[in-house]
């Protein structure tokens, strides 16, 4: 049943993430470049993004690795979560007040949320609210100790939140966001890291669309 837990992480990727060189970051920058890129970001109504995610068990020193295609909207949240070999290992959605979790016996799991269910059914306390503006780089009213990487356009200076702390899931969460690259123009990070006392989360985008 639980099988998700299961999928075994290749070292290959995780040799690459740790050799990637840290790009220079500034705590002081312009609040006209942390707006830009912010305002930029607002204008997403929604996106999707496929990728890599390593999920790291500190507590019984595991570590896993699956792919995940995750689409947001307002309206709609949904993760659908895989294996190269096995194909979709589970499917899970979220509307306002609903979610519901589809494993690859078709059985179906309901709660209030997608951060419920995925404690419910995997015991993975993932703070889903939060991931969904972290993974595209926006910053909220909660963060603290914020890093940022400048990034230089042919009409403004972009700064692009790479570090910072927050609490959420009862947790303390130290974030770093790498990687960025435009899309449509508009950039978004292909690298996160979170870590928190008994998790650490690791994605690797593949592929951004909105």
């Amino acid at each position: 049943m639980k099988r998700l837990l299961l999928v075994v992480l290749t070292s290959s990727w995780l040799v690459a993430c740790s050799s990637v060189p840290e790009p220079t970051t500034h705590t002081t920058v312009a609040a006209a470049a942390i707006n830009s890129q912010q305002q930029q970001l607002q204008q997403l109504n929604q996106w999707r993004l496929r990728g890599q995610m390593a999920l790291f068990d500190l507590r019984q020193d595991d570590r896993h690795g699956l792919y995940i295609d995750w689409f947001y909207s307002a309206e709609l949240l949904t993760m659908r979560f895989s294996h190269p070999l096995r194909g979709t290992i589970a499917r899970l959605e979220q509307r306002k007040g609903y979610a519901e979790l589809i494993d690859d016996d078709d059985n179906r799991y309901y709660g209030r949320n997608a951060q419920e269910l995925l404690l419910k059914y995997f015991n993975i306390d993932l703070p889903v609210d939060m991931l969904n503006s972290v993974v595209m780089g926006k910053q909220l009213p909660t963060m603290a100790e914020t890093k940022y990487q400048l990034q230089a356009t042919d009409t403004q200076q972009l700064a692009l939140l790479s570090d910072f702390v927050m609490v959420a899931a009862d947790q303390l969460w130290n974030a770093q966001l790498r990687q960025y690259q435009p899309v449509n123009g508009i950039y978004v990070p292909h690298s996160i890291d979170l870590t928190a006392q008994t998790w650490r989360l690791k994605l690797k985008v593949s592929e951004w669309k909105f």
